[in-house]
């Protein structure tokens, strides 16, 4: 059976097209295993990958996510391949806190309007937003936050949409959550998540070469 690879310098590969049959997610081999396990309640298995609305997916114990920082020759981007049932606000869909029912977030991205995607970049040290009529048109669209240690970038579907400044370092943070704030939280994505992933010494054009190989994107 085919399996997609992961894309260059992954730390974190969700392929929720093919966890129905293996239990597990990807991690930087490509392979299914360790150390990356889901755990949560999401909602319901599509065929092309999970829908959520109000259930959420949980990876723990995986120090590849605990990004503490970027830099010209280690940049980080985080990446979704998704599309919005009901673009709420405050629909929270990718978030790793520094603690359990912590307020405060190393990296997270969430609805902020129908038509707005904020990411989020060590608590408040950063809100990018990346504004587009495509979330409301609930049209499938590629994700990437891209950061290189001084300047961060969002890009939609390989579009260059919004950028900043943003120099920190970053404490060390707990689990991931996806579809959800957090476990216990009213602040839920309402959509579905194709795959997701972090990759950390991967160019952005790197990243979109991959997806415009093994996928049937709008790139």
């Amino acid at each position: 059976m085919f399996y997609t690879p992961a894309p260059p310098g992954s730390r974190l590969f969700l392929d929720f097209t093919r966890d129905q049959f293996c239990g597990k997610v990807l991690d930087r081999s490509g392979m299914c295993g360790e150390p990356a396990v889901l755990g949560g309640i999401p909602s319901i298995w599509i065929p092309d990958g999970l829908r959520f609305s109000g259930g959420y997916a949980k990876v723990e114990n995986n120090n590849n996510i605990d990004i503490l920082g970027a830099s010209p020759q280690k940049p980080v981007c985080w990446w979704l391949d998704m599309q919005l049932v009901n673009p709420q606000p405050y629909g929270w869909f990718f978030r790793k806190s520094f603690e359990p029912n912590s307020i405060s977030s190393q990296y997270g991205f969430y609805m902020s309007t129908s038509s707005s995607i904020q990411a989020r970049i060590n608590s408040s040290s950063l809100t990018l937003g990346i504004s587009s009529n495509v979330y409301s048109k609930k049209e499938r669209f590629f994700l990437a936050v891209f950061w290189d240690g001084e300047k961060i970038y969002g890009y939609l579907n390989g579009k260059l949409l919004a950028q900043n400044t943003l120099v920190t370092t970053i404490p060390s943070g707990g689990y991931l959550c996806i579809g959800s704030r957090d476990p216990d939280s009213s602040s839920f994505f309402d959509g579905n998540i194709f795959q997701c992933g972090i990759t950390v010494g991967a160019s952005i054009a790197e990243l979109h070469e991959w997806y415009r190989k093994y996928k049937t994107g709008n790139l």
